[in-house]
């Protein structure tokens, strides 16, 4: 149904405004994402918002596929004043769309570390290095990532706008500790399955980001905040730096961006620079 809201105070409004913080998004399992390119990128992949809310003058920039569920009466499309819309989103008078869509529970046995790369961010609390990094765990092809409890939302407004639509394609698990990812890699070990290689990113490292190339099999790439500690996954990790024309000059989504690249070299195929271009 496609219907117009003229009150600041409806349900769905209220409803968005409240999504902005992250207690609401865990309460409610669900979040918001604004603007027409990330609403355009979940319906590339069929993620469906389950409440759409859109300023009045861009009503025909609605997909077709969401004008479709609306007439068939299987979306609330609720079409709002610049004033009203602006007191769901976050971003206030600048929002042109608002679409509220289900979170996605992954858990950590969702994660293929035993083959693909994952991941793991300890401590890392800004949104926008977060919502970065997401973006590129899906360009370069890894398996998905893992926050832990001190790591901001990746389902929060600004790292979604990061992201760009990122967090639609690939797996996001919250609230690891490192306890927690330690205890996967043991009890994996245990069962005979093949051992991931523990990266840890550290501007003191003895191993240089070119050396990622050659590894193969699973990786966990442990990533921190600039200020905060690492986390110990157990033995055999091996500590990275990325050679740097002055000390330590990258942030953590930079430095993500750079390891992810040079560990996946050896496993993109020919098509890959099409692909990330």
């Amino acid at each position: 149904m496609i219907k117009t809201i003229e009150s600041a105070h409806n349900d769905t409004v209220k409803l968005a405004h409240k999504l902005q913080k992250k207690k609401t998004r865990r309460e409610r399992g669900l979040f918001v994402a604004e603007g027409f390119d990330l609403l355009e990128a979940a319906v590339r992949v069929e993620e469906y918002p389950l409440l759409l809310l859109v300023r009045e003058d861009v009503v025909g920039r609605i997909p077709a596929e969401l004008r479709q569920a609306a007439q068939e009466d299987e979306l609330d499309i609720g079409v709002c004043s610049e004033e009203v819309l602006a007191r769901a989103s976050g971003l206030g008078g600048a929002a042109d769309v608002v679409a509220v869509h289900e979170l996605v529970e992954w858990s950590l046995g969702d994660l293929a570390v035993d083959e693909g790369i994952v991941v793991y961010l300890h401590g890392v609390g800004d949104p926008g290095n977060v919502g970065t990094i997401v973006r590129g765990v899906v360009a370069f092809g890894a398996a998905g990532v893992a926050c832990s409890p001190g790591t901001a939302d990746p389902y929060g407004p600004k790292a979604l706008r990061a992201g760009m639509g990122a967090q639609f394609l690939t797996r996001v698990v919250v609230d690891v500790s490192a306890e927690d990812m330690a205890a996967k890699l043991r009890a994996g070990s245990s069962r005979g399955e093949a051992v991931p290689t523990v990266i840890v990113a550290d501007p003191r490292g003895e191993e240089t980001a070119s050396s990622l190339a050659l590894v193969r099999g699973g990786v966990v790439l442990v990533l921190g905040s600039e200020r905060g500690g690492l986390p110990d996954l157990g033995a055999g990790a091996r500590r990275v730096a990325i050679a740097q024309a002055r000390f330590d000059s990258l942030n953590v989504a930079m430095a993500a961006t750079v390891l992810l690249y040079e560990l996946s070299r050896g496993r993109l195929g020919k098509g890959a620079g099409a692909l990330l271009a």
